[in-house]
């Protein structure tokens, strides 16, 4: 059986070997997985025997894009944006409204459960085909998933057309799936991402912003939007961290500028970005497109919630950093702090509208 796990290589076989009844290996980031083109009902039918599945259930979706949602009339609250932005891609199913019937093959009670998934390849593959994909676990039905590449192909080779995978060993981590039920989050099966998480991320969402250091521009704009956020009684939270060392102060110009407006930030200690505060935050907010561009090359699947500031806020210019410049610096990247928080926070509420 022929694995594709580089780019190119898949685009050149969708272009010349592409049919669209083909079944396929695939992994998503953090399961192997079979799957179909989600409109190729022989070929649904055909994984449906391979998993020998009785009373067949739904089967789940996946799609390379948010943007894909309108494109196939999918209906959902504005809230969920938060969901979207935070969590995909990633291991996270959410039951949608298929209110067109483009999946009534594929759904339950007219919901459809979609993800985008967490490999690239995966997703680039999705885009080629111009399609979503079927996906479901590599067992027949009351068995175990298989989780190593090789043990696959021995046992279940026949199965596939071909594969598209760039990893030897997955975890074999089951995506988390929700509904969201009379505005109420609805926990339909347990998996990797921790459901207090979710409902916690929709209820009280967590903006974090990051400059280099975090001892000047994101704890400005940390100390700031949180006093906003307190003054208006809204449900967020707010943390700040940066790309270097941790456990120094406020920088002396920050703590003056904070202070002149009635904040006091001398509890600050600056911390260093990792994985756990960036899988957090449901909202990650640069000062520059540098700092943006740094971030996802070490984060790269957190696109879909990483903006600099002015981006997110729709101004022009990026936020500049004042450190070692004299106290005037400071006072102008606090102006430009305080008119992008203003309108952060608008947008924000805009979404639970």
């Amino acid at each position: 059986m022929k694995i594709i796990n580089k780019t190119g290589k898949l685009e050149n076989f969708v272009k010349n070997h592409w049919q669209p009844n083909m079944v396929f290996l695939h992994d998503t980031g953090s399961m192997y997985g079979i799957g179909c083109a989600a409109f190729q009902k022989d070929a649904v039918a055909k994984i449906d025997r391979l998993k020998q599945r009785g009373q067949r259930k739904h089967y789940l979706v996946l799609f390379p894009k948010i943007e894909w949602l309108s494109r196939y009339g999918i209906i959902y609250p504005n809230i969920l944006q938060r969901l979207f932005r935070q969590f995909w891609p990633g291991n996270l199913t959410i039951l949608l409204s298929d209110k067109k019937k483009y999946f009534s093959h594929l759904t339950f009670s007219n919901k459809i459960g979609i993800r985008i998934p967490e490999s690239k390849l995966l997703r680039d593959f999705i885009s080629y085909i111009e399609e979503p994909i079927v996906s479901t676990s590599i067992n027949v039905s009351g068995e175990a998933p298989l989780k190593d590449l090789k043990q696959i192909i021995k046992e279940k080779g026949s199965w596939f057309d071909f594969g598209i995978s760039d990893k030897s060993k997955v975890l074999a981590q089951p995506s988390t799936i929700i509904d969201f039920v009379g505005g109420e989050l609805k926990l339909i099966r347990a998996g990797s991402i921790n459901f207090d998480l979710i409902e916690q991320s929709l209820k009280k969402p967590l903006i974090l912003f990051v400059c280099t250091g975090n001892i000047c521009r994101s704890p400005m704009a940390e100390y700031y939007t949180r006093n906003l956020i307190e003054q208006r009684g809204l449900n967020y939270r707010v943390a700040s961290a940066g790309f270097m060392a941790s456990g120094y102060p406020i920088s002396e110009s920050a703590f003056k500028v904070l202070r002149e407006n009635g904040i006091d930030a001398a509890h600050h200690v600056s911390s260093v970005l990792n994985r756990k505060l960036v899988e957090e935050s449901n909202l990650i907010i640069t000062m520059t497109l540098r700092q943006k561009r740094d971030l996802l090359s070490l984060y790269p699947n957190s696109y879909n919630k990483t903006f600099t500031f002015s981006e997110f806020c729709d101004f022009a210019s990026d936020i500049e950093d004042p450190y070692g410049l004299e106290i005037e610096y400071y006072r102008g990247a606090f102006e430009m702090i305080k008119t992008r928080a203003l309108v952060l926070l608008e947008k924000l509420e805009a979404e639970v509208e």
